[in-house]
């Protein structure tokens, strides 16, 4: 940072600045013509389609009695008799392809169960996803670093956790315990 508060240093970068800009105008101009920029798509638009979230029927006739009585209050409640316009998909489009299956009806119904800060709802419901695996909940590996451990438990099918360290599949199954070379010596037959 030091070196950047001189003007000679100051005017040094001003020109590594200008010759990259230079050199890239340069090329653009040379072999430009080749690689045409492509344009952006003037069609229409396809709009991300979301799934409605409400609750299930029963959950809705337990709430209706306690309407009725809020209701006698003299109170209205905000947004109360409002509904925003639904759209009507078209059949002519294509269904999406998902990455993630759905969750079962049982763990999706943890969704409507209490709250989040009580432990349930929300919270459960995310619990009860993460006990999955990756493979349990895609349909294919959506990084691609998740290749590596794509389907390790069918190849691998004895996983002990060891008492002090993470997991030890790399050391049982990769490494040899005298080094990269198995090389036999006597103290390894003594004990």
């Amino acid at each position: 940072m030091r070196g950047l508060l001189t003007t000679r240093d100051q005017h040094c970068w001003k020109e590594l600045i200008e010759k990259e800009a230079f050199s890239r105008v340069s090329w653009k101009v040379k072999y430009g013509h080749k690689f045409p920029r492509l344009e952006p798509c003037s069609g229409p638009r396809r709009k991300c389609i979301l799934p409605a979230i409400c609750p299930p029927k029963e959950q809705e006739e337990r709430l209706s009695p306690s309407r009725t009585q809020e209701e006698g209050t003299g109170f209205k409640k905000q947004g109360e008799g409002i509904s925003l316009p639904r759209k009507q998909e078209d059949k002519d489009q294509e269904p999406l392809l998902k990455e993630m299956r759905p969750a079962t009806p049982k763990t999706k119904h943890l969704l409507y169960q209490g709250i989040s800060w009580e432990g349930q709802g929300r919270h459960l419901y995310l619990q009860e996803r993460k006990l999955k695996n990756p493979e349990e909940k895609f349909h294919y590996p959506v990084l691609s670093s998740w290749e590596y451990g794509w389907r390790l438990g069918d190849v691998i099918t004895e996983i002990k956790a060891p008492i002090h360290a993470r997991s030890g599949i790399v050391k049982d199954t990769f490494y040899i315990r005298n080094g990269v070379f198995h090389h036999p010596s006597k103290s390894d037959k003594l004990s």
